[in-house]
């Protein structure tokens, strides 16, 4: 053992033997090689061993730098150690592996790490071509240099990562990059099957070759773009292929949702599968065709689907302005196409299939034909959406419109034909039809009347007022105006209707959008009546009623109401709501915000009937933001007060915070329920002076030893069950609050549609996804969203509970978006 500083030459052979470590520094020109045969022969110089092969049957340590040349052959080990770059150059074939200690090791020949495992626990660069089948381990980094083209075979585990500068790596086990992150410069081919879960990133090219089906996992950030040349690649993240364009050549499954931008081309073939919602918004012009085998694909461009033929198993979603060209379309059993608003098809055949669904959202803007085909097979069922957008099928005129024109004749037809989900013959306020032309059998047309103006259109059946959504989660927006139309009834009907009056039936919601004008009494007896915003019902000066049942709701958004108003239900504000009338509370008035600055305004006289009041009041001092309720008349009766405190931590009041304004003779008896609201310190009560009702506090003197003196409600409902006089009962998941749009409760779009029937209890549930029709940017509260289809989540809680229809509303009340949970709107 020990350091041998000698210089040794000649043409002999050098042997170390022994169980020690022996260390050689020297520059040696010796020529007849080196034996190990036990212990550790370490070299400190690259030329310690001179110029003759090396057989190494126990373990060679490598300190050094340079250019290693000699061949290693043996049983034994090759140590790496020390800082230095150290390149073995040889065809070597020792089997007793490799150990990477220190500094880089640079193998510039596939043979050069012999036939054993690699330990890397520093830098392995491998600057060669060929197949590198050694198996590497270790917490080390590998590097692949050099213009050349090398293949990873082996099931490595190292989890340093991997850098590719130059050339090409080739993967060819699914393993073969070990655990780490890759970072891609040049050229990555993934010849292989299985899941890559490493994360890969750099300016490179990924290249999917073989046969086999190989999946993409990682949160890819790659910029090099993706070629497809054999097989099926697997991406089941929407990141999974990187920022770049990919050439399809053999097979692009996206198994995953969200937005998917990366530009598609190629001879091959895009399958949608998995379950949710893929968006697809790149100008593709891949021709193999498109295949949804689950979920929903949603096209936002219209050059998104290629050129090729598209077949449906699942969800498909047409949501771009203007016209998709395809091949042949068909929509299988069970599987749903949807045209949104705006957009427009081109196929040379349309076929639906016996169950199928064609979905077809209508515009006001519609001039031609939504379909457009060189044949079309149809089947299965149409579903008409956005019918209450078509503002021309609500006049005194009834509305015609060609949905699908044929090159050559359909002979064949939809089995059902529905209105947002709903059969045709049940909406009693509509009547609207789907065929084929009578005159011309390459047309198929869809026809619509409003039944308030059946008479003045001579539809096939009788006008009447009344509005009936039967189900829970309809809603119907109507954005034409209603007047009065008894100088055109015909005297022979039968429906006995006076043509000024409107009657809301059934659990849905019916939202008026336009400045109605009929003069006769509204009567809500069933489900909501919403009144959009700037909506009215009822002309300047009127003095017709709106009734509201004990089993139903309404109210609005900035509305008005010109007339009076008995609630015997549930009557909602948001932001400002006025009647110009006097008002008779028997149930509940409620905020329909989850904030503060929502004013009710009654310009006529308010009588309590035992009614109830419920505001959002941020407790604080005199100036804090509260909603409010004002009275231009008298009030007389008795309310109760139901107060929610939003982000209020109390302070001290002097006049107290106004929550009812009167003015005129403040008779009427308003009471705090439970008497007080406790934030903190501080406990408010209600208090009248001069006629109004304010919030006063005042500080609790009970000492604080250091535990909680805030009562059971710590600041959000203030309104705790009553135990036997409480005016909200127990919830049990109806709700009937329309969706928050990001600070109001307006139910859904005021554009135009109806939500299809929902499935547990809701009005307005919130979207599973299978909405194609964006929002509504023509008088629409719903958030302006510019075509995404995808539903915005539900954006808040209000604590607020009145009895309605057959469910009690949710005391905890869950706001949602503007959007159905069937995922489609009339």
């Amino acid at each position: 053992g020990g350091d041998f500083t000698n210089n040794i030459g000649g043409t002999g052979r050098v042997e170390k033997s022994g169980d020690k470590t022996l260390t050689l520094s020297g520059s040696n020109t010796y020529t007849g090689g080196t034996l190990i045969s036990g212990g550790t022969l370490v070299a400190n110089d690259v030329n310690a061993l001179g110029t003759g092969d090396v057989t190494d049957n126990a373990t060679l340590a490598l300190n050094t730098g340079g250019d290693f040349t000699n061949n290693i052959g043996g049983t034994g080990r090759v140590e790496k150690s020390g800082d230095d770059a150290l390149t073995l150059s040889g065809a070597n074939s020792y089997t007793g592996g490799t150990l990477i200690s220190g500094g880089t090791l640079v193998a510039s020949n596939v043979d050069a790490l012999g036939t054993g495992d690699v330990t890397d626990n520093a830098t392995l660069e491998l600057n060669t071509g060929g197949t590198f089948d050694n198996v590497i381990s270790g917490s080390g980094q590998v590097v692949k240099s050099g213009d050349k083209t090398l293949t990873l075979s082996g099931a490595n585990s190292y989890t340093g990562g991997t850098t590719i500068n130059d050339g090409t790596l080739v993967a060819s086990n699914v393993e073969a990059l070990g655990s780490g992150d890759v970072t891609n410069d040049a050229v990555l081919k993934l010849n292989t099957s299985g899941d890559f879960t490493n994360n890969i990133s750099g300016s490179g090219q990924v290249v999917k070759s073989g046969d086999d089906v190989l999946t993409l996992s990682g949160a890819n950030s790659y910029s090099g773009g993706t070629t497809i040349s054999g097989g099926t690649l697997v991406a089941t993240s929407v990141e999974a292929l990187g920022s770049g364009d990919v050439t399809d050549n053999a097979v692009l499954e996206l198994n995953t949702g969200g937005t998917f931008d990366n530009v598609i081309s190629g001879s091959g073939q895009v399958v949608k599968s998995g379950d949710e919602m893929l968006t697809l918004s790149g100008a593709n012009s891949y021709t193999g065709g498109t295949t949804i085998s689950g979920g929903t694909l949603v096209a936002s461009n219209v050059e998104a689907l290629g050129s090729g033929n598209i077949d449906n198993y699942a969800s498909l979603q047409l949501n771009a302005s203007g016209q998709f060209v395809t091949a042949n379309l068909t929509t299988h059993d069970n599987a749903i196409t949807a045209i949104g608003a705006g957009s427009a098809l081109r196929a040379n055949t349309l076929t639906q299939e016996a169950n199928s669904t064609l979905a077809v959202h209508l515009t006001d803007s519609n001039s031609g034909a939504i379909v457009t085909a060189d044949r079309a097979n149809l089947g299965g069922t149409l579903d008409i959406t956005g019918i209450g957008n078509v503002a021309k099928s609500w006049t005194r005129d009834a509305y015609a419109y060609t949905l699908i024109d044929s090159d050559s004749a359909i002979d064949s037809d939809f089995a059902q034909f529905t209105v947002a989900g709903m059969d045709a013959k049940q909406v009693d306020f509509l009547t609207v039809d789907g065929r084929v032309n009578a005159d011309d059998d390459t047309r198929y047309d869809v026809t619509a009347s409003l039944s308030w103006y059946a008479d003045s259109d001579n539809a096939a059946t009788d006008a009447h007022g009344t509005f009936t959504l039967s189900e829970q989660g309809h809603s119907f927006t109507l954005n034409t105006a209603l007047t009065d139309v008894d100088a055109t009834l015909n005297p022979d009907s039968a429906t006995y209707w006076d043509g000024k009056s409107l009657i809301k039936r059934g659990a849905g919601t019916l939202i008026l959008g336009a400045q109605n004008t009929y003069s006769g009494d509204t009567d809500v007896q069933e489900g909501v009546l919403w009144l959009a915003e700037t909506a009215t019902i009822g002309s300047a000066g009127s003095a017709q009623a709106v009734n509201i049942a004990a089993n139903a709701a309404f109210g609005g958004h900035n509305a008005t109401v010109n007339g009076h108003v008995n609630n015997q239900g549930s009557l909602y504000f948001v932001d400002t709501f006025t009647v110009n009338g006097d008002v008779v509370n028997s149930s509940a008035m409620i905020s329909g915000s989850d904030q503060p600055n929502n004013t009710l305004t009654i310009a006529g006289n308010y009588t309590g009937n035992d009614g109830h009041l419920y505001l959002n009041t941020q407790l604080g001092d005199d100036n804090s933001p509260t909603d409010k309720l004002i009275v231009t008349g008298d009030t007389a009766g008795s309310t109760t007060l139901h107060i929610t405190n939003v982000n209020g931590l109390g302070a001290q009041t002097v006049n107290g915070i106004e929550v009812i304004e009167v003015g005129g003779q403040s008779d009427g008896d308003f009471t705090l329920y439970k008497g007080h609201v406790d934030i903190n310190a501080w406990t408010y009560t209600l208090k009248q002076d001069g006629g109004d009702w304010y919030l006063r506090s005042e500080s609790d003197d009970v000492p604080d030893d250091g535990g909680d003196v805030t009562p059971p409600d710590d600041g959000g409902d203030v309104t705790p069950p009553d135990d036997g006089g409480e005016v909200t009962p127990p919830d049990d998941g109806g709700e009937v609050t329309p969706p928050d749009d990001g600070g109001e409760v307006t139910p859904p779009d005021d554009g135009g549609e109806v939500t299809p029937p929902d499935d547990d209890g809701e009005v307005t549930p919130p979207d599973d996804g299978g909405d194609v029709t964006p929002p509504d940017d023509d008088g629409d509260i719903t958030p302006p969203d510019g075509g995404d289809v995808t539903p915005v989540t539900p954006q808040y809680r209000a604590d607020i509970g009145v009895y309605l229809g057959n469910q009690w509303m949710a005391r905890n009340l869950q706001m949602q978006t503007l959007y159905d949970r069937e995922g489609s709107k009339y």
